[in-house]
Formats: structure tokens, C-alpha cells, sequence
């Protein structure tokens, strides 16, 4: 089964507690092991627990892809040690800047990063050497979180609802894949908040509807 529903503490935002790539995925050390044992049968990959910040919020502190992870200026040396030990030969960059919620500032997947325009010149060329993708500033349907609006994969990429054809078709180039809009969590157009997704597969937040499965089945290349 390539998509499945889940929460996080009675949370159907998973997308702030988790992340994943198609090498690796992070869940909070409070995960519940059901979570734990779906991102295993769903997204196939190795799960670790970790925690950003002395915080369950793994999936607003962090970004990755299957070259490496990013942290918020609020990680600890620490968790970037334990990071970078768990034997995946990841990059592991912790940013100097003032936007903390690294999550929602930054979506990537293999091929590319798209982030928040703000982001500053150094952290820029620190997520382009951890991810080993071109850095493009821009927003997402008119919102400077493209972390938030969106979720990319290597197979596709869904975005909020307020994005444009025009806009589709270029962020379409810009990830190498096809992709659409959706919404989660009956209506959420900030699908990054709710979903968690590889090109395996993807886990929607508890109140996701049939209708929006669907739709984000087809966007992220499932149909």
C-alpha cells in the first residue's frame, strides 16, 4: 500500500513532526509505534527518532532530501551529531539565520530547493551544499513558506490550491516532476503541514478525505 492516514498525539498535522526522503525518514522521539511501523510500510525506508530543538517538531525544524538534512538555527550540536552518525552518509547543515522553522521555508527534493525569499546568502549556499540541488528564492501561490505549500518528491509534487497553471508548470520544471493541486485535512491548502511523502509513498493526516486522497494520489504520481 503506497498511502495511509495517520496522527500524532490525536495531531493530524504530521507534516510538523516528520520528514522524510526516499533514503531516510525522521520522526519525533515520542513518535507512537504504529506511526513508526506505517512510515516503515509505507514510505520504505529505515525510521529514525530524533529530536531538533530539544523538540518533537522534527518536521518544522527540519528539511532533507536523499542527500542530507538541514536544521534550524535552534538545533543543538548535539542532534546534528546524532544526525550525521545515524550511518547514512547524510550532509547535515544547521543555518545561521533568523528564519527557525526550516520546514517551512524550504521544499526540495533531488533535484532542487525552492525557499523562502528571504532566506540570507549564506544559508542559501549552506542548503545548495547540504541538498546538492540548485537554491531558487520564490513563493508559492503568493506565500514566502514554500515548505508549507507544498510537497515534493521525486515522483511529484503537490501544492496549495491558490497556485496557478503557470505557476504549476514552473515549479513543475524546477523539481523535474509532474505534479497539481490539493488540500488535506478536509481543506487545508497548506498540505506540508499535513502530509508526509517519498516517491514510495505518502501519509495524510487523519481528517484527509477520500476526495483529497485522490487528489493527491494523482499529484504526486500514484495514478
Amino acid at each position: 500500500m503506497h498511502a495511509e492516514k495517520a496522527v500524532i498525539e490525536g495531531n493530524p498535522f504530521i507534516g510538523l513532526f516528520a520528514r522524510s526522503s526516499d533514503r531516510l525518514t525522521l520522526v519525533p522521539k515520542n513518535a507512537p509505534h504504529k506511526f513508526v511501523e506505517k512510515c516503515r510500510s509505507v514510505l520504505k525506508t529505515e525510521v529514525r527518532s530524533v529530536s531538533v530543538s530539544a523538540s518533537n517538531l522534527v518536521g518544522i525544524f527540519s528539511a532533507m532530501n536523499s542527500n542530507g538534512v538541514v536544521l534550524s538555527s535552534m538545533a543543538y550540536k548535539d542532534e546534528a551529531e546524532e544526525i550525521k552518525g545515524l550511518g547514512f552518509g547524510l550532509n547535515v547543515v544547521v543555518l545561521r539565520g533568523k528564519l527557525t522553522a526550516v520546514g517551512n521555508i524550504i521544499l526540495a527534493n533531488d533535484k532542487a530547493a525552492v525557499v523562502n525569499p528571504a532566506i540570507g546568502r549564506a544559508d542559501a549556499k549552506s542548503i545548495e551544499d547540504c541538498l546538492g540541488v540548485e537554491v531558487i528564492k520564490r513563493r508559492i501561490a503568493g506565500f514566502p513558506t514554500p515548505g508549507c505549500a507544498g510537497v515534493a518528491t521525486n515522483k511529484g509534487l503537490l501544492v496549495h490550491g491558490e497556485t496557478s497553471d503557470e505557476e504549476l508548470h514552473e515549479l513543475e520544471e524546477i523539481f523535474g516532476v509532474k505534479g497539481g493541486i490539493g488540500t488535506a485535512n478536509m481543506g487545508v491548502p497548506f498540505v506540508g503541514l499535513c502530509v508526509v511523502a517519498n516517491s514510495h509513498g505518502y501519509i495524510a493526516g487523519e481528517g484527509t478525505s477520500g476526495f483529497e486522497m485522490a487528489r493527491i494520489d494523482e499529484a504526486l504520481g500514484f495514478i
